[in-house]
Formats: structure tokens, sequence, C-alpha cells
């Protein structure tokens, strides 16, 4: 028998040449759709292309790559084996200098897609596979595309932990991000400021390492004019100056001596919604350092562009307005005021009586009326009178306890009681639906205005109040027994008997003049002690 030919020998290794190119584009094709990516997990896909990430045609490493990443984009599982694989990644990610663009275009995205499911992976690939090199190499590519990739990568990885972000700073990387924002494409400066917003998020130092960088003015010229089409890119501006603003007085200070306004405030009344969401979040995350900057916001016309946002939201949610407004008010009595003057309560109660499922919003607006209202009695009389208060007891009422809304109503209604002093606004709250544990703080309230006037006593028998608190069955030396114990040291021992029934007007006389017991009391929920009454009415 002959030997065979080099033709014969040629032809074998080129059909198995074309079989391994053909099984790795018949991957990356299935790789790509979300049905296929639990089988080819099970079907061991990743261990089966891991060598072929060495093989000698480029086109074939290349399209490796391309599965892996969208294998990984699309199984949080298969993301997980590409992680775990045996130095796959070291070895992907380590011969990248020498490879195709295409090959390092799915390498970047191979990269943001795993940190995409995994978080934890993050410092992994940056450090222990040499990815931050990988990303630096991409980074300096002559290829646009390639550059812009690494840049979506590295934006992708910035968000996932503080040690990570310090991790892309150390690399030197930071100064090239930050040029990015001069590119022309688009892509560029919208992942630069992504990359941006979400290492200035985690902290004040890498806060600040952005702001060191002059960062903000090239960041602020987004919010101009010229790029009010640029959706994307002015939102992406709003979340980076907002993400350095939140940490500090000193950050935020410094954020608005870049001349910040009036554009954001400008940018409030913007035709698109996710830009007015944007920048009530920066409005939001300023006032709440100093009452200067509050003042500065609400003399610029500020509550009227954050009632609006409130009045026209749909797709998102107001609560970036809302908590702005409750900063404002917590300030000081005059700005609370000046919010109250600007008929905001109304939109707040409705945004409480609204069947929004939002337990985030609800409870936001709960807290700002909560600021409003701590301030005194006007305060709390303009909370009363738009029925804020009586919302806050739905919202109370309907939410489990375990939401953060159940919370915040209850803290907002004992506050805003305790400021209160008209006893009309009281007694409108004191109904049988009331909640027991909400029912000490108004009969608290109610039973230091019924020492001081007989008017008061008359209508809280008249109107059947005094007969319904004898029928709540409070457990014994609970605060709403203390508390009934001191309305009922108001009344004299004959009424009490009688209030079940009619009784006389002889009788009801009496109480112009009456004078509590020396061994009556009040009762305070708050210090749990009870005070020996000797005042005469």
């Amino acid at each position: 028998m002959s030997p065979p030919s080099n033709y014969h020998v040629q032809k074998i290794f080129d059909t198995y040449a074309k079989s391994q190119l053909t099984f790795v584009q018949n991957f990356a094709g299935q790789a790509n759709e979300l049905a296929y990516a639990e089988c080819l997990r099970e079907n061991h896909a990743v261990e089966i292309v891991q060598p072929l990430l060495d093989n000698i045609d480029p086109e074939v490493r290349m399209t490796a790559v391309l599965g892996l990443s969208r294998l990984a984009g699309n199984s949080r599982a298969c993301a997980k084996q590409i992680l775990c694989a045996n130095n796959l990644l070291k070895g992907l990610l380590g011969q990248i200098a020498s490879e195709n663009k295409s090959y390092k275009k799915n390498s970047m995205k191979l990269i943001r897609n795993l940190s995409k499911h995994l978080s934890s992976c993050s410092e992994m690939i940056l450090s222990g596979c040499d990815g931050i090199h990988a990303i630096l190499t991409c980074m300096k590519d002559s290829d646009v595309l390639v550059r812009e990739v690494a840049l979506q990568a590295i934006s992708s990885i910035a968000g996932q932990d503080p040690s990570i972000s310090v991790l892309i700073i150390s690399s030197g990387i930071l100064p090239q991000i930050v040029q990015s924002l001069k590119e022309e494409r688009h892509n560029f400066k919208l992942h630069a400021l992504s990359t941006l917003s979400e290492i200035a998020k985690h902290n004040q130092k890498l806060a600040k390492k952005i702001v060191d960088m002059n960062t903000l003015p090239k960041a602020i010229i987004f919010l101009s004019t010229n790029y009010t089409t640029e959706i994307k890119l002015q939102a992406s501006a709003l979340a980076l100056i907002k993400n350095i603003a939140k940490h500090s007085l000193t950050l935020t200070e410094t954020v608005i001596e870049s001349n910040i306004f009036p554009e954001v405030l400008l940018l409030m009344a913007h035709p698109d919604e996710s830009i007015r969401y944007n920048s009530a979040d920066v409005v939001y995350e300023v006032v709440k350092h100093s009452v200067e900057i509050s003042k500065m916001i609400v003399t610029t016309g500020g509550i009227v562009s954050l009632l609006n946002i409130i009045l026209n939201s749909k797709e998102y949610p107001s609560t970036p307005a809302i908590l702005a407004l409750g900063y404002i008010s917590s300030m000081s009595p005059s700005l609370a005021m000046a919010v109250i003057n600007s008929k905001v309560l109304k939109h707040l109660t409705a945004v409480l009586k609204s069947d929004t499922d939002n337990d985030c919003l609800k409870a936001g607006t709960a807290w700002t009326l909560e600021m409003i209202g701590q301030h005194g009695a006007k305060h709390s009389k303009s909370v009363f009178d738009c029925n804020a208060v009586s919302a806050m007891i739905d919202v109370y009422i309907d939410t489990s306890p375990t939401r953060e809304a159940h919370h915040k109503c209850k803290s907002a209604i004992q506050i805003i009681l305790s400021k209160c002093e008209d006893f009309a606004a009281l007694e409108q709250l004191l109904t049988p639906s009331t909640p027991i544990k909400i029912m000490p703080h108004i009969l608290l309230k109610m039973s230091k205005m019924l020492t001081k006037s007989f008017k008061a006593r008359r209508i809280f028998i008249k109107r059947g109040h005094l007969k319904m608190i004898q029928n709540l069955k409070p457990e014994i030396n609970s605060h709403l027994y203390h508390v009934i114990k001191s309305v009922n040291c108001c009344f004299p021992e004959t009424i009490l008997q009688m209030v079940s029934g009619d009784i006389p007007e002889s009788i009801l006389k009496k109480l112009d003049k009456y004078v509590p017991k020396s061994q009556c009391f009040l009762y305070d929920t708050d210090i749990k002690t009870c005070n020996i009454f000797t005042n005469p009415v």
C-alpha cells in the first residue's frame, strides 16, 4: 500500500478545521437564543468551547469568544460556569493584545455580561484575570468600536463595589475616561458619564477623585440647551452630578459653584419625563445639606418646579420631587410655610389617596408631610386642613406592617398630632375606625385641650366622643388605658356615670365651672409617666 499523499493529509486537516469553525459558529448562533442557554450548559458547552480559544484559526477564536459572551448575557448559570472554568478568562484576556479587533470587542462584551449577572466576579475579572490590563489595551486600540465597547465594559463593572472603583482609579485609566467626554461619538460620552457616575456614587472619597479630574465643567456642558434632544446624555450627566453632590455639603457646594443652576431648574420643565425625574433627583440631593441651599432653591422658583413634576409624573415616580420638598420644609418653619403657601399639600394628599402600590412613594410623601407639620400649630393645621392626616391613617390601615409606608405614616401622624392645637381637626379623627395604635396620640392631645376649655368638653359629650372612648376597653396599664383616664379626669363623676344615655342640660352646665379632682392625672405616652393635675379650669 502506497503512503498517503500530502493532498490527502491536507484534506483531513482542512476538514477538521472547517468542522471546528462550523461548530463554533453554530454554538455562537445558539448562544444568542435564551431558549438554548440551559441546554448548552447541560451539554458542557463551556468546557468544549474553551480549548478553541487557543485555536490556530483567528476566526475560530473570535467566534468562540462571541459565543461565550452571548451565553453569559443570556444565563446567570452559564456566566458562573464561564467564570469558574479553569483559567478560561485568564487565558482569554491574557492574549488580547495580539488578537484582532473582533476578538477584542467580544472579550469586552464578555466582561460586561459577566458583571451584569455576577457582581462578585468583577474584582476577580479585573485583578485575578488581568482584566484591567485587557481593558487598558482595548481603550488604547486604534479602532473606535473596540474603545467604545471597552468603555462600556468598565462602566458595567464600576458600580459593583467601592474596592473595584478604587482598582479602576489606581490603574490610571480615569484620565482617559474623563477625556472620553470630549469624543465626537455619542456612545463614548454616554458610557464615560455612566462610568464616572458609578464610581462617584460609592463614597465621598471616590466622588472627590472624580471632581479633582475637573469632570464637573465637562459634564455640565450637557445640561445646556444645545443638548436638549440628547435625552440619555442629559440624564447621565444629571446622575453624575447627583452622585457627586449627595455625599457632603462640601461636594454639594463644589457642584453649585460649577454653575449647575439655573440649568437644573430649567430641566425640571423638560418635555421628557426622565430628564425631569433626574433633575428633581439633583435638587433632592443638594437641598438636604443646608438651609441656605434650600432657600436658594425656593427663591428661584424651585417649589413650583417640583410641584409640576409631581403633577405630571406618569412613567417615573415623583419620589425625588416629594423628598426634596420634605428636606426644604425640614430646614425651617418659614421654608415649610413657603411650601404650604405654594398649594403643595393637596397634591401630596392626592398621592396618598392614589391607587399606586409604590411603597417608597407613599412612605416619602408621609415623611414630607411630617417635615412640614412638625414645626408648630399653624403648620400642623395646614396638614389637617387638606385631609392629609386622614389619608395617612387610611394608608396605615391598608398597608402591611412590613411596608415602609405603614411606619412612616404612623410616625408622621404622631408628630403632626403632637403639634396640633385645633380641637375641631382632632375631632375629625375620633372615629371607631381609627387604629387603636393611633388613638392614644389623638386623645392625649385632646385631653390637654379639654382641661382648658369647657366648650370643648361640651362638644366632646354632645358628639358622643366621651361615650365612644368608654367602649374601647383597652388593656389595663396600656397607653390607651391611661390616656382614657386622663380624658375622664376632665369630666365630673356624675357625667361619666350618665355617659351611656342623654345628659340633661342642667348637668352639662356644671362643666362650665368644673375643676378636676386633685387625684386626677394627665398621661404622657412619650415619657410614660403620670402627672398629677391640679390646675383649675
